[in-house]
């Protein structure tokens, strides 16, 4: 449509008219029932066990039930049986390689996909989660295994003592990777019945962003010397990156060809079918090509009849164990040197895969239970710790094959189940000669999305500089120290620049249009009405220790220093009365007005206090959330400096826990309750109608 035939939409105006509330008339009209309940109440209304009620909330924990009664057969088994067979082809190239990157055997990831899918199934409630292994909680317990099997060799260190034997050593990591995998359980389960899910939001975008792109240049780092053929030695500590590429590079004469030239071809068709084929046909392929899977096999037979092992020197799985092996119990006997480990591992594998369930579920709109997840979590990771098994979590690339082949229910794992269940007792073995070089192609292909995290840098700096830093002290501190440390510098930081944040927040005046009923931010020439003897100052933060001095500054230096207007005051009247200074000072001090101690009132000093333009201040307390002692104390001082220049202050929009923790305070024995308004336009309206501040009559009404 031309742009001169184009008509302005009609202005709508709107009038709301209502009583002009303080905060107790508000409270009085509007009071919440429900919130008078006791403690005593709530509790014996929530824990009545009728049979019913037990009943639900048992199922509440059992998804699966309703899952299978609920089954629409014809509707769903095509998708679930499509898509939980292909994720399963992704799950076993992964499930071997990221056991040899948790410093175990292939074996172990089998048994680290094949439980937590299973335990999944029945507690889970997002049908496009796909729990089990995962590149990162793989590098962490290799971090816990490697640090465990070093203390068990020094422990055998002397002149006549015969070194443990492999056998022995992979027994320490084994009984310390359940143990760890047993106690994230255990931490997840008790998060999630204590409804503790609401942890994640510590833990910003930024924060998780910069630590998984650490997390993928560790694992970039571990794969290098096996896609070069080279034996490094494994390096614990802080500085590890470091020292293990100086190991790699001393050793670089040693580089096996063949494993480069297989590493090489093996990267190459991953990354051109996953990109040049699966990503961009993705809309109209079926499924996407199971490149990993194929890539597995072809090199597993190139590998077998060639014999790469004997005649190129090439590093081959070797034997994989057929079976299950029976439960066994975890060691705890030094869980505490990972007690810590074993928390960030939970709080990660919680982190990546809630936030995977709550977009997918926002993204298909079929809802779940935040907390049933993080419990079913708890259960994945504490089952499977009994079954030789690592600490566990959601993994993206699987669960958007789940999302993408029209996963519709939790029960897709059956296929993915049934699939492993062959592999491990009768496939698996026929692995035995794949080159591990393949693997650590694989693994790193698979970390190529959190890898490319550095590209959003530029971005994340337009954005948020506060985000910005964040991500590169988490990721910088991951890197160069470890990501133990880096963890701890991503939490940290993030804390401090809230904290800073706040304290950098900048208070200002705001104003009323002349026009209409808006609240100006910005005074704009002749937009803003001239409100005479009332000033409007918005309060940018929470009140509290890091705040409430920096909010005192900014409104004197905003509105009026009464110190300094007292001393202007001062000198005023002793040119004018020809008075000392001092005495003026002492003997002329006025509060609002009263008479001072010798029953007579300084008219000189209260005209000139009189006839100050600001007679009153109010205060927008909407933003404000929270207050602390410190912030109580910052604004008494506020009121009786302000008291001794007659101003009077009102502060707006104070919410309920706020105004309960005055009281607790004891803050309204010097300062009138009735000063407390709903809102900015309920103080003007009532100083407009000139009437008794907080007396709101019944018929005292006001139209914004």
């Amino acid at each position: 449509m031309p742009e001169e035939n184009m008509v302005d939409p009609p202005v709508t105006t709107l009038a709301i008219k209502r009583r002009v509330y303080t905060h107790e008339a508000f409270n009085e009209t509007y009071l919440d029932e429900a919130n008078t309940l006791t403690i005593k109440d709530r509790i014996k209304e929530e824990c009545q066990c009728t049979g019913p009620r037990i009943g639900r909330i048992a199922l509440s924990f059992l998804p699966i039930v309703k899952a299978v009664r609920k089954y629409k057969i014809k509707e769903y088994i095509i998708g679930d049986v499509l898509s939980g067979l292909t994720a399963s082809f992704m799950h076993l190239p992964q499930a071997m390689g990221f056991g040899i990157l948790a410093g175990l055997q292939p074996l172990h990831g089998m048994y680290t996909t094949f439980f937590p899918v299973l335990v999944y199934m029945i507690f889970g409630t997002s049908p496009y989660i796909s729990f089990g292994t995962n590149a990162i909680m793989a590098l962490l317990t290799q971090t816990v295994v490697d640090r465990e099997a070093d203390t068990f060799i020094a422990s055998f260190s002397g002149a006549n003592t015969t070194m443990p034997s492999d056998e022995e050593i992979m027994g320490v990591k084994e009984r310390a990777s359940m143990a760890c995998c047993v106690l994230v359980g255990v931490i997840l389960m008790t998060m999630g019945l204590l409804k503790m899910g609401i942890i994640t939001t510590y833990l910003s975008t930024s924060f998780i962003g910069g630590f998984t792109a650490s997390a993928a240049v560790h694992i970039f780092t571990s794969q290098l010397p096996k896609l070069l053929g080279l034996k490094v030695k494994a390096i614990a500590g802080a500085g590890k990156l470091v020292l293990t590429y100086i190991d790699i590079f001393s050793k670089i004469d040693q580089t096996v060809v063949a494993e480069v030239i297989i590493s090489v071809v093996s990267i190459i068709i991953l990354l051109l079918v996953k990109i040049c084929i699966n990503e961009r046909f993705k809309d109209k392929l079926k499924m996407p090509v199971p490149i990993d899977l194929l890539i597995c096999v072809a090199a597993t037979i190139i590998s077998h009849f060639a014999k790469f092992g004997d005649n190129f020197g090439v590093t081959i799985v070797g034997t994989i164990p057929s079976g299950f092996i029976p439960p066994g119990m975890p060691s705890f006997e030094n869980a505490g040197s990972f007690a810590s480990d074993a928390f960030v591992m939970a709080i990660l594998s919680l982190a990546m895969s809630i936030s995977l369930a709550k977009l997918l579920a926002s993204k298909h709109g079929q809802p779940i239970d935040a907390n049933q997840e993080l419990f079913s979590y708890g259960a994945c990771n504490l089952i499977s710790g009994f079954f030789f098994s690592f600490p566990s979590a959601s993994a993206p690339p699987r669960t958007m094959i789940l999302t993408s082949l029209g996963a519709r229910t939790t029960l897709n794992a059956v296929a993915t189940l049934g699939f492993f269940l062959l592999v491990i007792l009768v496939i698996g073995q026929l692995f035995v000669s794949l080159p591990l070089s393949v693997l650590a192609a694989m693994i790193i292909v698979s970390i190529k999305d959190l890898l490319l995290q550095y590209r959003n840098l530029p971005n994340i700096w337009k954005v948020n500089k506060y985000d910005f830093v964040i991500w590169v002290v988490t990721n910088v501190v991951g890197v160069f120290a470890d990501l133990n440390y880096g963890i701890f510098a991503g939490v940290g930081i993030s804390i401090l620049l809230t904290v800073v944040r706040h304290q950098l927040s900048t208070g200002h005046l705001i104003s009323l249009s002349s026009t209409e009923d808006v609240l100006l931010n910005d005074c704009i020439p002749g937009k803003n009405k001239q409100l005479e003897g009332i000033a409007i100052f918005k309060i940018p933060t929470d009140i509290y220790f890091a705040t409430a001095e920096r909010l005192k500054v900014q409104l004197f230096q905003n509105v009026v220093d009464p110190d300094k207007q007292l001393k202007m005051i001062a000198k005023e009247a002793a040119v004018d009365h020809k008075m000392d200074l001092d005495e003026i000072k002492v003997t002329a001090y006025v509060e609002n007005g009263h008479a001072s101690e010798n029953g007579t009132q300084r008219d000189g000093m209260s005209a000139s206090i009189r006839s100050n333009s600001l007679k009153f201040l109010v205060l927008d307390c909407s933003i404000v959330t929270y207050i602390d002692m410190a912030g109580i104390a910052a604004l008494q001082q506020i009121i009786k400096g302000y008291k001794k220049i007659d101003v009077d202050i009102f502060m707006a929009g104070l919410p309920k826990n706020v105004v309960a923790t005055m009281e607790a305070a004891n803050f309204f024995d010097t300062y009138p309750k009735k000063y407390l308004f709903m809102g900015v336009f309920d103080v003007l309206s009532a100083l407009n109608m000139n009437s008794c501040i907080g007396a709101n009559k019944a018929d005292s009404t006001t139209v914004i």
